[in-house]
């Protein structure tokens, strides 16, 4: 099961990637690992001298538990003690249930996994049609 962690959380990673690019400057930090799938991230860059500060969760759970949302809201202290503003971002598989979010959190979906029922399904990329064709052309 260790492995199969492992690689779910390379999918995090990458899911995180897509918003918060080290091009652009961002500096990714993970948090204090919780117990189950979910991880907590720190993204951050300074532009202009003005810091950006954004917390990221990342669940696999189908509904959200606010116990977890209410401790991404809080504060987060500045190198020389002053109050960073920070924005939330909440990733989660596609067809999850985020009904209960509060509207100040921003929400995700990922590309890498989603919902069928009750059932967490990987999405592998779909083959393309170049490429079927160009076996097709082999076979005949």
């Amino acid at each position: 099961m260790g492995s199969g962690k492992d690689i779910m959380h390379q999918f995090v990673r990458q899911e995180i990637n897509r918003y918060f690019s080290t091009y652009d400057g961002w500096k990714i930090t993970p948090l204090p690992e919780t117990v189950g799938y979910d991880r907590e991230f720190v993204a951050e860059r300074t532009i202009s001298g003005n810091r950006e500060l954004s917390k990221v969760l990342v669940s696999f759970e189908k509904k959200v538990d606010k116990e977890k949302l209410e401790r991404m809201r809080s504060i987060v202290p500045g190198p020389y003690g002053q109050v960073q503003k920070s924005t939330i971002l909440l990733i989660v598989p596609r067809n999850s249930d985020t009904s209960a979010v509060p509207g100040d959190i921003r929400i995700a979906s990922m590309h890498s996994f989603a919902f069928q029922g009750n059932n967490l399904v990987w999405m592998k990329k779909p083959v393309k049609n170049s490429e079927r064709e160009h076996a097709d052309e082999k076979s005949r």
